[in-house]
C-alpha cells in the first residue's frame, strides 16, 4: 500500500500486544449513527434486532433486517487492520475535535450491555479500501487503527436496506406445517366465488412404493391437496411483505383499515420434524378508496408481527388468491365452513 509506506513518520506500536487481529470484544445492545438506531433484544428465543429513526418530527421503529445483525457483529468485533499511535502525521487525518460532528469524519456510538458508551470516529480519507479510526474509549486510548472502509459505508445505505419486509419470519429449519388460508371477498365486485372459503392443510409424510418418503399436503379429512395449489399457497403466503412502509407516503392507513374490506386471512404453523414451534398470522383487507403509493395499486395488511397497518402489493394478493380458488375448483363438494359466531357474519358473506 503505497499510501501507507509514505507516512514513514507514522509510529507503528507492537501489535503483539493484541493477540487477535480484532480491536475488541464487546456485546453490544445499541447502536446509534446519525438519525438512526439500531437495538438488539435478547431473549431466550434468540437475539431480535430493531431499527429506529425519525423523519419530518416523527418517530418510527421497525423490525430490523438481515443486514443489522451484520453491522453488530461486525462493530462487537472490530477487525483491525494496522495499530498506530494516535500521533504525527496519523493525527493530522483527524479533525481537531476527535469526536465531534465533522465533515472530516464519521462518527457511531456504541453502546455495550456492561460498560459505558462511547464514540468511534473514522476519517473519511480512502486508504486502499481503509479508513483511520479512533474510539474514545479509555482501554484504546491513544490508539488508532485502520479498519475496512465497508464498515462505515454500509452504515449510509438506504434507510430501507435495515428495515425487515418479510411478514413471516421463519425460525431456522423450520418449515410450514399447517396453513389455515380463508377467502372473504374478491378483488372486484365482478367475482362471483362463494365467501366465505377456507383452505385448511397439513403436513403429511407420503410413502413411496419405488421410493422413499415424501411431503404432501391433506385436508381435514385426510384428503392429499393438489400439490400444483397447495405448494405454491404456502409460498407466495410466505413470502408476504411490506411493499411500502408508512413513513414513504402521506395516507393514514390506520383510518383506511378501519373503513377497509377484509379479503382473507391466513395463520400457518411453522414446525421443525414435524413439532409445531410458532404460530404466525396475517390479515389482509381491501381499501374502500384508491391506495396508490408511486403509480402502485396497494392493499393492507396487519400481523401482530408488523408495527401496525402496513401495505402489500396486489400482485401477491392476486397470486394467493388464485391458488386457493385453485384449490376450492377442485374440491366442489367440501363443505363451507361454519361461522363461528352466526350472530356476526363475516363481511363478504353471501
Amino acid at each position: 500500500m503505497a499510501s501507507l509506506i509514505a507516512l514513514g513518520a507514522f509510529l507503528f506500536l507492537d501489535i503483539e500486544k493484541k493477540k487477535e487481529p480484532i480491536v475488541w470484544d464487546l456485546d453490544l445492545q445499541t447502536l446509534k449513527y446519525k438519525d438512526l438506531s439500531f437495538e438488539k433484544q435478547s431473549t431466550f428465543q434468540g437475539d431480535r434486532y430493531y431499527t429506529s429513526f425519525s423523519k419530518d418530527g416523527k418517530s418510527y421503529r421497525y423490525r430490523a433486517s438481515t443486514a443489522v445483525p451484520n453491522i453488530f457483529q461486525e462493530f462487537e468485533e472490530l477487525k483491525m487492520h494496522g495499530l498506530y499511535a494516535l500521533e504525527g502525521e496519523v493525527r493530522k487525518e483527524f479533525p481537531e475535535d476527535l469526536f465531534g460532528e465533522s465533515e472530516e469524519s464519521r462518527c457511531v456510538e456504541l453502546m455495550p450491555v456492561s460498560e459505558d458508551s462511547f464514540r468511534l470516529c473514522a476519517a473519511n480519507k480512502d486508504r486502499n479500501g481503509k479508513l483511520f479510526a479512533v474510539a474514545n474509549r479509555p482501554s484504546n486510548e491513544g490508539e488508532a487503527y485502520l479498519i475496512a472502509k465497508y464498515t462505515m459505508d454500509r452504515l449510509d445505505s438506504d434507510r430501507t436496506s435495515f428495515l425487515e419486509r418479510r411478514v413471516f419470519l421463519y425460525p431456522t429449519a423450520s418449515s410450514t406445517l399447517e396453513m389455515e388460508v380463508t377467502l372473504l371477498s374478491g378483488l372486484s365486485d365482478a367475482d362471483n366465488s362463494q365467501f366465505p372459503y377456507s383452505v385448511h392443510l397439513h403436513r403429511k409424510e407420503k410413502q413411496q412404493k419405488d421410493a422413499g418418503p415424501m411431503m404432501i399436503w391433506v385436508d381435514e379429512s385426510g384428503n392429499e391437496a393438489e400439490a400444483q395449489f397447495s405448494n405454491p399457497l404456502d409460498t407466495v403466503i410466505r413470502q408476504f411483505q411490506i411493499k411500502f412502509f408508512s413513513f414513504e407516503y402521506e395516507q393514514n392507513v390506520k383510518e383506511l383499515w378501519d373503513s377497509a374490506e377484509p379479503l382473507l386471512e391466513a395463520k400457518m404453523t411453522a414446525g421443525i420434524d414435524g413439532k409445531a414451534v410458532e404460530t404466525m398470522s396475517v390479515e389482509v383487507r381491501k381499501p374502500g378508496v384508491s391506495f396508490e403509493v408511486q403509480g402502485e395499486d396497494l392493499l393492507l395488511m396487519n400481523s401482530p408481527a408488523l408495527d401496525g397497518v402496513q401495505a402489500i402489493d396486489r400482485e401477491t394478493v392476486k397470486r394467493t388468491i388464485g391458488y386457493i380458488k385453485g384449490l376450492q375448483a377442485i374440491a366442489p363438494s367440501r363443505p363451507m365452513p361454519v361461522n363461528s359466531n352466526p350472530g356476526q357474519p363475516r363481511p363478504g358473506a353471501p
